[in-house]
């Protein structure tokens, strides 16, 4: 499955957080399934055009808000669990 994410350099919003509201919107949605591989992070960071840090940022803020879940050496997944939306 192919994800599509998309930041702005120019929103006033961090590059870090766009990724957030865009993952967890998808999560909330259903877009993306419990259990769903995220892209590892250097081919996030490639296709986004930011540095790596903004998506490791990222996906630690979501599995600290419960939406994804990281193991170790094989990615970081979709929580089975994953938080209602507000």
């Amino acid at each position: 499955m192919q994800l599509s994410f998309e930041v702005d350099p120019s929103a006033p919003i961090s590059l870090q957080n766009q990724l957030v509201g865009q993952i967890s919107t998808s999560i909330t949605t259903g877009r993306l399934k419990p259990g769903t591989r995220l892209p590892g992070t250097r081919a996030l960071s490639e296709q986004l055009g930011v540095s790596r840090n903004t998506v490791l940022l990222a996906y630690a803020g979501l599995a600290a808000e419960g939406f994804v879940e990281t193991r170790e050496g094989a990615g970081t997944y979709v929580s089975p669990a994953s938080p209602e939306p507000p």
